[in-house]
């Protein structure tokens, strides 16, 4: 049912417990990991071994906390993973907002666009794109108004964004 949910909500969190009814919380990190968006996950057990703990690490937990928890710790690793969600999502938002403004270029655009972020000057980028150097002007003026770009470090920090650096 945890599965079922995170398909329909987006928590900042969860906490787990290594041992769930019949089966290992272990067992439930993969399809956690596969989720659309990044859930980070608090894991608690009382039979906390090292193996656990490291694979449950190795699935990107936050934590990995000791029953009976005390409170600091608990809410000290759910503020670490609530921040960590927060600034992926933040990171994602962007990412999208990038792409979206460069799918409004048009193939050529784009390819100009390309080969600006590259550092080429406009005489390279007509031969490598086999036309003018004024049709390579008017497309990069046109790159620079849909992508309200003021300049070519503008395109650079889009280009930046988009691939998520």
């Amino acid at each position: 049912s945890l599965l079922e949910r995170l398909d329909r909500e987006q928590p900042d969190c969860v906490l787990l417990d290594l041992l769930l009814g019949d089966t290992s919380a272990l067992d439930v990190l993969p399809a956690i990991e596969r989720q659309p968006v990044y859930v980070p996950v608090v894991f608690m057990s009382a039979q906390a071994d090292v193996t656990s703990s490291v694979l449950a690490m190795k699935h990107g937990a936050i934590d990995f906390l000791t029953k009976p928890v005390e409170p600091g710790p608990l809410l000290d690793a759910v503020i670490r993973a609530v921040a960590r969600a927060r600034t992926w999502r933040e990171a994602a938002a962007t990412r999208s907002e990038a792409a979206d403004r460069l799918a409004s270029l048009t193939r050529r655009e784009l390819e100009v666009f390309e080969q600006v972020v590259l550092g080429n000057p406009n005489k390279r980028i007509a031969v490598e794109l086999g036309t003018s150097e004024k049709t390579v002007k008017v497309h990069r003026g046109r790159v620079m108004h849909k992508l309200a770009a003021h300049s070519v470090v503008d395109l650079v920090r889009l280009a930046d964004r988009a691939r998520g650096s």
